[in-house]
């Protein structure tokens, strides 16, 4: 006789357990799309006419784990930035006598680089937490990219004007959730960046 009203209870309580577990899997992977951007320097120290760039002969730093190639990386975030700066006007040239400035950058990425050696590398460290995050499943990355004035001499050291460090979270064991997530934030990591006249 109390059987419907048992069988009710039961139900209500795995419909609450299997929401609470919905809800937790959710805020896991919304904690997870997090990002944190820092920037320092000012973009209006380019050339106004700066169409064209090559990259920084010293700074195209890659620091990753065993799961990831890092050759394909570096590889990788050269060609991101090549399609990023073209929407926006900018070509790369391979002779840096050619180039009106210089990009380098930095990848860590399922590293065990902490945020102490990032501020220490790169001057900069957007600091995002771990917290509700899962290290099982996610990995903490950070890009940097630079920009430098040409000194137009061989040899000499390039003046920085500008430069972006982002930090993001992304699955290894997917790698076009990897690319993605990655190539999205190479765009946002260069919204400030102005448009050239030829496209503007």
């Amino acid at each position: 006789m109390y059987l419907p009203q048992t069988i009710g209870r039961l139900l209500t309580l795995l419909t609450i357990g299997f929401a609470a577990l919905t809800a937790c899997v959710s805020v896991d992977d919304s904690q997870a799309l997090r990002t944190t951007i820092v920037t320092s320097g000012d973009l209006s120290q380019l050339p106004p006419s700066a169409m064209t760039y090559s990259w920084h002969p010293t700074l195209q730093k890659i620091f990753v784990d065993s799961r990831l190639d890092k050759q394909q990386v570096q590889q990788h975030m050269q060609d991101t930035l090549k399609k990023v700066l073209l929407t926006k006007g900018y070509r790369w040239v391979e002779d840096p006598q050619l180039a009106d400035f210089q990009v380098g950058f930095g990848v860590a990425m399922g590293t065990q680089m902490s945020d102490e050696q990032i501020l220490a590398a790169a001057g900069l460290v957007p600091g995002l937490s771990n917290q509700g995050v899962d290290p099982k499943k996610y990995d903490k990355g950070s890009v940097l990219i630079s920009f430098f004035k040409p000194t137009g001499i061989a040899g000499q050291p390039t003046e920085m004007v500008w430069r972006v460090l982002a930090q993001g979270f992304a699955n290894i064991k997917d790698m076009d959730e990897v690319k993605a997530r990655f190539d999205g934030l190479i765009d946002e990591m260069l919204l400030s960046l102005p448009a050239t006249h030829a496209v503007q």
